[in-house]
Parts: C-alpha cells; structure tokens; sequence
C-alpha cells in the first residue's frame, strides 16, 4: 500500500469512528453544522486540499476521495464541497497574495468562502463589467450557492467581455442577495445569488481564471462522486441487514430468490462504483477518471437509495429511519455532478483526442 492509499485510509477510519457515536447512522441534520465544526477543529478538514505552505494538509485525490465517501455515508452536512473543496481548490490554482491569505484563513479556520457552483459544461457565468478606474462589478443571478450561515466571501466566476473572470465578492457588498431555494437535502441548504451593479475584486482573469474554475470543477466532481459511493455503501448495508432481520412466513426476507438476487445485483453496483474511486484516486484525480467515477456513483447511489426504500417498505419512508435521507442525498448530489449523460459525453470527447 502506497503512502498515499495509508493516509487515505487512516483518515476514512478516523471519520467513520468519529461519525459513529451518533445514535443514528447518519448525522442528524440540525447537528450538521456544529459537527462540521468538530471536523475542522479536530482533524482540520476544511484545509485538507490547502497546500501545505499555507498552512493547510496539502492532500489529494485519494485523500479527498476517502474523506467524500465518510461524510457522504453519514450525510453530514456544512460546506465541505463549496468551501473546503470547491472555493480552496480555485484559490490554489490561482497563486496571487490574495489568494493565498484566503488560503491561510481557511486552514486557520476562517468562515470559509464558499465557490458558486455552476452545472457541470453549463458554461453559465455572471456578467461583469469595468468601469474606468478598473473596478468589477457584477450583474446577474446564479446558483445554487452551497453554503451555510453565517454569510462568507463567494467566489463567483463571471464574464468580462466573452473572457472568464474569478471574482471575489464580500458578503457585506452593497447590491448582492441570498436567497432560498427549496432543497431536496435538507442537510445541504442552498441559496440563489443576485448581483445587481455589486463591487468585486479580480482574483484571475484569462486562462488562469478559466484554469481555476476548470480545476475546481473537477474538485467538486470527484467530491460528489466519493460521497455518492458512500451513500450507495451504507443504504446496501442498511438494507442487507435488514432483509437479515425482517422475517416474513417463518423466513428471513432475504432467503427468498428474488430479494437475494436483486440485492446481488445492487452489491455489484456498488463495487463498480467503488472501483471506479479507485481508478480516480489511482490517476491523481485527471479528468478521464473524473467523469467515470460522476457516471457509476451517481447511477449507483440512485439506484441503491430507490431500491433500499422499496426493500425497506413503509419504514424506509419514516423520518426516524435513515433511508430516505440517503435516498435524498443521492438525487442531490447526482445532480449536483451534473448527469451521467453530460459526463458520458465528455468522457467520450477524451477519448476521441486520442
């Protein structure tokens, strides 16, 4: 086992020790945030992907993949993706002194920026325009921002004259509004953000900017992917142990032929799904990897999380019972990543440059 896979592995095993003293399999949702902050101040998650010469773990692929896949299969909400992942992995692309105190405050344990996330190939960017003196300001909606209060800076990619611009907005600037949006995960609030004439700072413009949010992209893939393998993983335990446990005519469910070969079928899902984190964490995160991993783990974790619900029958649709909440978190996050569809496609350009 490389140095890498070790450290990877320990720091799953950590996560899911920590994460296991909840009465419930999964983090309850007003518990969220407060145990996000334990994450941060205990195994300092929120620098994991922060170079280390700004204080923070200097982590990669395959640690980012093992930490996605705990907080995943527990359900934990607060802004790992957008802010730990997302926002931290543009910033690091971008090496400008600003760039790097943003850098610094986030392993130090500032409220973290958090990155507007834009659909997957979208291309969607805010219009920005420049007055005289060079100063920014930004006009337009996008979202969803995944963030939680209190308010933090955004990162916003944006658009100067058909030339990408990452741009830096206060959470106090004049113009700028939040606002929400109904979310299927509740453990994930996310917001609309408006810009009406609001002032900004160029962080990076150009290719740089492009680079920046082309790497942050891939980031939040790989992230979403990771937790969608964990969820596909716990809702298949969830629901293996209980067709162990449920009897129905003096038999265990799961003795019967067609729930045997039905949960047969969802375990070789997942291990595709978790095969292709390995291939991902194997290739240091490049885009060909990326895009496999977005495909089976979306695809795998939709389709456990529906099939556990029904296997589970009227207790897998109760509050108190964790299913539906992974069922919840898969749809989330599988659209988050942009759909099987756009990746298959992207994947498929790849190929053909070859």
């Amino acid at each position: 086992m490389t140095a890498a896979k070790e450290v990877a592995a320990e720091l799953g095993t950590a996560l899911r020790d920590f994460l296991g003293g909840y009465a419930t399999p999964v983090v309850p949702v007003e518990d969220g945030e407060r145990v996000w902050s334990r994450l941060c101040g205990e195994l300092g998650l929120a620098g994991l992907l922060v170079p280390e010469s700004r204080g923070g773990l200097g982590f990669g692929a395959a640690e980012l993949v093992a930490v996605a896949a705990e907080l995943g299969r527990a359900v934990v909400g607060g802004p790992f993706v957008p802010g730990a992942v997302a926002a931290a992995t543009a910033l690091s692309a971008v090496g400008t002194p600003r760039s790097d105190e943003l850098l610094e405050g986030i392993a130090a344990g500032s409220p973290l920026p958090t990155l507007v996330h834009v659909p997957f190939a979208s291309g969607r960017r805010v219009a920005a325009s420049t007055a005289a003196d060079g100063a920014l300001t930004l006009t337009g909606t996008v979202g969803p921002v995944l963030a939680v209060p209190p308010p933090c800076p955004v990162l916003v990619p944006a658009d100067v004259a058909g030339s990408p611009v990452l741009a830096l907005v206060a959470p106090d600037a004049p113009g700028a509004t939040l606002t929400p949006l109904p979310s299927l995960d509740l453990s994930r609030p996310a917001w609309r953000a408006g810009f009406h004439e609001t002032p900004a700072t160029v962080l990076a413009d150009g290719v740089t900017a492009a680079e920046a949010i082309r790497r942050a992209e891939i980031a939040t893939c790989i992230a979403l992917g990771a937790e969608c393998v964990g969820v596909a993983g716990h809702a298949l335990e969830l629901t293996v142990d209980h067709a162990k446990t449920r009897h129905q005519f003096g038999r265990p469910i799961g003795a019967f032929q067609a729930l045997a070969h039905t949960l047969a079928d969802l375990t070789v899902t997942v291990e595709v799904a978790r095969s292709a984190a390995a291939y991902v964490t194997r290739c240091g995160g490049d885009e060909r990897s990326t895009h496999t991993l977005a495909v089976k783990a979306s695809e795998a974790a939709v389709t456990v999380t529906t099939e556990a619900i029904q296997l589970h029958g009227g207790i897998g649709f109760t509050w108190e019972y964790p299913a539906h909440v992974l069922l919840r978190r898969a749809h989330s996050a599988a659209v988050l990543a942009g759909t099987p569809d756009q990746h298959r496609r992207a994947l498929f350009a790849l190929v053909d440059e070859r």
